[in-house]
């Protein structure tokens, strides 16, 4: 079992307890009594797994709104009134909270505040990635690359995936890797990613990346000029 296939089996079972969860506590009482089931431990187990899950698996931040998910809709009667909450609308509210740090997490529309400053690196990710590439599977790249490690690693050959997948002429490939932060300045074995494609005649590849990199290295000087200005001249 490869690291993409590990990932997918998490996610199951990680929707399965949830799943579960939401289904016995929709069950009529009577039903679990009958099979001598007690529903408060039964639901206490399971949000004891999901919460687990949620924190081996998930960011530290969707594991705390899930929290709230759980602690929202388990909030006494009592304690709504008193506090003078709605507890159908704080629960629609936190719903609404999970939706969007999902669609956050795929889009990365918003920082968290907790990204990571430096990806790391995962040298068996790599090999599963190059390997991807040679078999010219883009929709398994695209789940690797939800993995969000260092695409800047090599192999034992020296090898980027931005190198290798420029050699195959894989050009939908290259503008996810660049989209995704890897870098078309690191040399390999056989020069950069877009002499790479050069080297194995495939132009289009070739030219974009020698745009990209004539974006980038502009940009850098930009930054690197204002880096460099007295304080008294940024003011």
């Amino acid at each position: 079992m490869d690291i993409v296939q590990e990932k997918r089996l998490r996610e199951g079972a990680l929707v399965g307890l949830v799943g579960a969860m939401a289904a016995v506590a929709n069950l009529p009482a009577h039903w679990l009594e009958r099979i001598g089931v007690q529903v408060d431990l039964l639901m206490a187990v399971l949000g004891v797994l999901v919460v687990l899950a949620l924190f081996l698996y998930v960011r530290f931040f969707f594991f705390l709104v899930f929290i709230l998910l759980i602690a929202g809709a388990n909030i006494s009667d009592q304690w709504a009134t008193e506090l003078g909450l709605s507890r159908e609308a704080l629960l629609g509210t936190l719903i609404v909270m999970v939706a969007m740090s999902l669609l956050n997490y795929s889009a990365k529309l918003l920082p968290t505040g907790l990204e990571p400053k430096k990806r790391k690196k995962n040298p068996e990710a790599i090999l599963v990635l190059l390997d991807a590439i040679d078999r010219h599977n883009v929709s398994y790249v695209k789940t690797l690359l939800t993995m969000d490690f260092d695409l800047d690693d090599t192999n034992e050959q020296g090898v980027t995936p931005l190198m290798r997948a420029a050699q195959r002429g894989e050009f939908k490939m290259v503008q996810m890797f660049i989209k995704r932060g890897a870098s078309p300045f690191i040399v390999g074995p056989s020069g950069k990613a877009s002499e790479v494609a050069l080297q194995n005649n495939f132009p289009a590849v070739n030219e974009f990346l020698r745009r990209v990199e004539e974006v980038q290295a502009a940009e850098a000087a930009k930054r690197a000029a204002a880096a460099s200005k007295p304080e008294s001249a940024k003011a």
